[in-house]
């Protein structure tokens, strides 16, 4: 099965489609293949636009710094590795003979939203919009179902139900390049590790940590 039977979305434009699917590490080994940086970006934005209009038309009752966390929840690099899992782009991914072990979380993430980039120049903005809606629904509904908290707020309140403790996040490792930069975290209360997470920030790093605490 292509990607595109994967994603039930054929490519009028096959090359947007390979340029979404090749990182950087491919794109240096072979001349005159474009990488999927420049596409990424811009499908991040579409993203983060059909989540907000969505997210706005549909929640009335939620707040703006609200608003903003659902959204964050949504497209953040755990929800858009389950999306690319869900369709197999590890397969699809076209990758440097230096990544020797394969597509890593963050490469997944920034692919999904490589194709949504590629398909809003191929087909516009309602074939992005088709794409990207049944796949960040079900994260905000499980958000705003979750009590529109955070991982952080809610293992915050659970170790605290009893008293105050000490809840430390600690940066333990940092790597690679600047544009993809990824960092891990870990969660002690009281000196205790509960446990670990990373993502493309630091603060995303500390929520997927927290996540793995509550879990």
């Amino acid at each position: 099965m292509s990607i595109e039977q994967e994603i039930n979305y054929e490519f009028h434009n096959k090359e947007l489609l390979q340029v979404a699917l090749a990182h950087t590490s491919y794109a240096n080994e072979h001349k005159g293949q474009a990488s999927n940086e420049r596409t990424e970006y811009l499908g991040d934005a579409v993203l983060e636009l059909i989540s907000s209009e969505y997210i706005f038309k549909n929640y009335p009752n939620l707040s703006e710094g609200e608003m903003t966390k659902a959204r964050a929840y949504a497209v953040c690099e755990n929800s858009l590795v389950k999306v690319a899992s869900k369709y197999h782009f590890e397969k699809f991914l076209l990758l440097g003979k230096c990544e020797t072990s394969g597509p890593r979380p963050s490469m997944l993430a920034d692919s999904v939203e490589a194709v949504i980039g590629a398909i809003f120049l191929d087909s516009g903005f309602e074939a992005a919009k088709a794409f990207i809606l049944p796949n960040i629904i079900p994260f905000i509904e499980e958000f705003v179902k979750g009590g529109n908290k955070d991982y952080k707020t809610q293992l915050q309140e659970k170790l605290q139900v009893h008293g105050d403790v000490k809840i430390e996040y600690k940066l333990i490792a940092e790597r690679g390049e600047d544009h993809e930069k990824v960092f891990e975290v870990e969660v002690y209360c009281d000196s205790k590790l509960l446990g670990k997470g990373q993502g493309k920030s630091k603060k995303e790093a500390e929520m997927e940590a927290a996540k793995a605490a509550l879990q």
